[in-house]
């Protein structure tokens, strides 16, 4: 591999760049040119604004005072996971919310040195407010504003390509385009001028921006170990715009957290006064229930014999009603679910249910909830994220009925148990008088339910100041502010990239031009294909004279026949070359114009030579060399009464140049080659002539040539540079593996000459 590396010359690849040493400077020029224009024109400065937020983890503090003791009470302990908050932070509703509130519906532009530049709203005398019964119809520019006064301005549209309409307005008056409908109003903020400067106006998207800034907005925690700091940052090209939107968007974080945790705990009062009232009815019954035991059966005392087995008893019994209380909160919250799956869907609280899965996956369900509501703000119950929300709350709400059913079957194997074991105490307590032990039952069901109805009461006020607590959990720690430098300032990057692409370009059409040009190009493309040695090179020959060779003649053309002359003494070294066959692939790559001024070349050595026309198909060689063609080869070989010297022409210039044409174009051309009077007449030529030079038809088209075989001494093979393609050289190497023709050697035609090359083969390329 290193060998066939090496044999490719890098010299000769570098020669074959830098020889277009201009178009790499043409396109670095460009490149810079068009990098200065970009910098200066287009690159609009991006500046990073970025603040910090302190969000605070109750389920991580160990203490808490004040207020924020108050936000803990209540059965919904609201701890935070700071991985999921910043998720909500990055969330697309909170950010749709955002560009609503902040009306970034409406862009404004000035005109500025070159072209028209964004403007922020505060930075202008007045804003346009969007009428919210219409909706925006048409995205992009609604038109211009120029001020008059502090009470009039100038509305300019564009009702076709050619026609615009400018009409006056006052301020505040509303005003109905093809774009949505609008009122212009002045900026409060804004000291009144009037200006000469025309405002655009153009409306965008919200969609489109919300997933824009969501894009652009990062949340990470300052402290990679964990807190609840946490750096909010965006990238603005308007700082103030850039601001305002992290502002915003913490401002909507903190209302939608506490509308969510309202929305909880309202959800577990309702719970809790369902209870309550059903507990309040309990035990008014027991109450009363006990009062006419009393009084029927005159009881004030139980029997010490069985005060530790009735003890025992109570301990079961309790246990039992707590894992019954458990059973029944786990069969409110099954109610709840089930009333939850008709209607609209609303926040869940999982009661005093000590169970993590469950716990989790009624987190999991409220969030959903909460995000069907925002998206039902802004769209209607068809849209397909809605459609797609139901399907996850249908999925979740299964799961939390998976999962109580899971446990509540666990606790009636211990409400079994205890049940038994309860069973067990009392027959050992039998021997006690049946009335007092109905008593004590009673009295045990009375202090239960007692403890219960407190232990709501106590957690409905806990819930209730919980709600009515004006305790944020988020809170600003560093407002955003703008970097003091655009993020894309840095201008050596840009004219690096500018020269290194300028110079690419060049570098990319040089490779590809010579990648997929399947021609051939110069002898290093021969000598990749073929093992035949190259005779040598022609140069184009831009005059039109065929032939190009005469004694005096030092054109660069004459100058490199005459060396392939040398060259075929050389490579034969001492071999014949009495006949020589002249082929190539194809017709147009030069074999008649190679095949006579080679023919000529030999001759003006002084060598007598004949050049044969031995193309019966589409004979050429007797009309370039301006001789008469009335009798030729195939007139020999029909009529037998014809010898060589009658179909032999003398070159009028040259005395030991002559020529034999095709003659007759005959019928049967393929078959005529066979003939004996071939042979003849190529032997006969041969004791008159030093060499005899043959013209052949291609042998990539047809097979005539091959049929002289016997009769030649020498190939030459025409490739015409940029004309031949790669693929035809594969006709030699098919030639040698067969062995159809005696030693070939392959000539390269029509070859485009530099100014070094044709110095070095002659002085000019007049003739002499």
């Amino acid at each position: 591999m290193s060998k066939k590396i090496s044999e490719k010359d890098i010299g000769k690849i570098l020669a074959n760049y830098l020889k277009y040493w201009y178009l790499f400077v043409i396109g670095a020029v460009i490149c810079i040119a068009a990098a200065f224009l970009y910098l200066r024109y287009k690159v609009t400065p991006i500046y990073r604004v970025s603040g910090k937020i302190l969000l605070n983890d109750k389920k991580e503090s160990s203490e808490s005072t004040g207020l924020e003791s108050l936000s803990n009470l209540g059965l919904i302990k609201m701890s935070k996971n700071m991985q999921d908050e910043i998720g909500v932070l990055q969330s697309y509703d909170l950010m749709k919310i955002t560009v609503d509130e902040l009306d970034m519906a409406v862009g404004y532009y000035v005109k500025g040195q070159f072209s028209y530049v964004e403007a922020y709203k505060k930075a202008l005398p007045f804003q346009v407010k969007l009428n919210d019964s219409f909706p925006i119809v048409k995205y992009g520019k609604v038109g211009s504003i120029i001020m008059v006064d502090e009470f009039r301005y100038k509305f300019t549209t564009e009702e076709t390509k050619d026609k615009t309409v400018t009409v006056t307005h006052n301020f505040g008056e509303q005003i109905s385009t093809a774009n949505g409908v609008f009122t212009v109003r002045l900026n409060p903020s804004i000291p009144i001028f009037k200006s000469q400067e025309s405002v655009v106006v153009k409306f965008f998207n919200v969609e489109s921006l919300a997933t824009t800034y969501n894009q652009r907005l990062k949340v990470a925690p300052v402290d990679k170990n964990g807190g609840g700091l946490l750096k909010i940052s965006l990238t603005d090209h308007i700082p103030q715009r850039g601001k305002d939107v992290i502002n915003k968007l913490i401002e909507v974080y903190a209302s939608k957290s506490a509308e969510h945790k309202n929305a909880l705990a309202k959800t577990t009062l309702e719970l809790i006064d369902e209870r309550l009232e059903l507990l309040t009815g309990e035990l008014t019954g027991v109450e009363k229930n006990v009062e006419t035991y009393k009084q029927n059966n005159n009881l004030t005392n139980v029997s010490s014999d069985a005060a530790r087995f009735i003890e025992l008893a109570g301990e079961a019994d309790r246990e039992l009603t707590t894992v019954r209380m458990e059973i029944n909160a786990l069969s409110s919250l099954e109610d709840y679910m089930a009333r939850a799956n008709v209607g609209t869907p609303t926040v869940v609280s999982s009661y005093n249910i000590n169970n993590a899965s469950i716990t989790n996956l009624i987190s999991s369900y409220n969030q959903i909830v909460q995000r069907r509501k925002s998206l039902l703000r802004s769209t209607g119950e068809g849209n397909p994220l809605v459609v797609e929300i139901d399907r996850q709350l249908m999925d979740s709400r299964n799961a939390i009925s998976a999962n109580l059913s899971s446990i509540k079957s666990e606790l009636s194997r211990t409400e079994r148990n205890l049940l038994n074991r309860k069973i067990n105490y009392n027959s050992k307590i039998s021997s006690v008088p049946s009335a007092e032990r109905a008593l004590i039952e009673i009295n045990r069901d009375q202090t239960l339910k007692q403890k219960l109805y407190l232990y709501l009461l106590q957690k409905r006020e806990e819930e209730a100041l919980s709600i009515s607590a004006p305790f944020s959990d988020t809170r600003i720690v560093e407002v955003p502010r703008a970097g003091n430098y655009p993020i894309n300032s840095g201008k050596m990057p840009v004219y690096l990239g500018a020269i290194l692409f300028g110079c690419f370009i060049p570098f990319i059409w040089i490779f590809a031009k010579d990648k997929f040009n399947n021609k051939v190009l110069g002898k290093e493309h021969i000598e990749d294909i073929t093992d035949n040695a190259i005779l040598g090179k022609i140069a184009s020959n831009t005059g039109k004279e065929v032939l190009v060779v005469s004694e005096n003649n030092t054109t660069v053309a004459a100058e490199q026949l005459r060396l392939m002359r040398y060259n075929l003494k050389f490579l034969l070294q001492g071999k014949s070359d009495k006949v020589i066959m002249v082929t190539s692939s194809k017709q147009g790559e030069g074999k008649t114009f190679v095949t006579i001024n080679f023919g000529a070349s030999l001759a003006i050595t002084g060598k007598k030579v004949v050049v044969v026309g031995m193309d019966l198909r589409l004979p050429k060689l007797m009309k370039d060399i301006k001789l008469p063609n009335i009798q030729g080869v195939s007139d020999f070989i029909v009529d037998k009464s014809l010898t060589h010297i009658d179909i032999t022409v003398p070159h009028d210039k040259e005395k030991n140049l002559f020529f034999i044409g095709a003659g007759t174009i005959p019928p049967n051309p393929g078959e005529l080659m066979l003939n004996d009077r071939i042979t003849e007449l190529i032997e006969t030529l041969k004791e008159e002539y030093d060499h005899i030079i043959l013209d052949t038809p291609p042998i990539g088209k047809v097979a005539d040539a091959y049929s002289l075989k016997s009769l030649i001494d020498l190939t030459i093979f025409v490739v015409r540079q940029n004309y031949t393609t790669k693929e035809d050289l594969n006709i030699i190497n098919e030639i040698n593996r067969n062995k159809k023709l005696n030693p070939l050697m392959v000539v390269l035609n029509d070859v485009k000459m530099d100014r070094k090359d044709a110095y070095s083969y002659g002085y000019n390329d007049s003739k002499k």
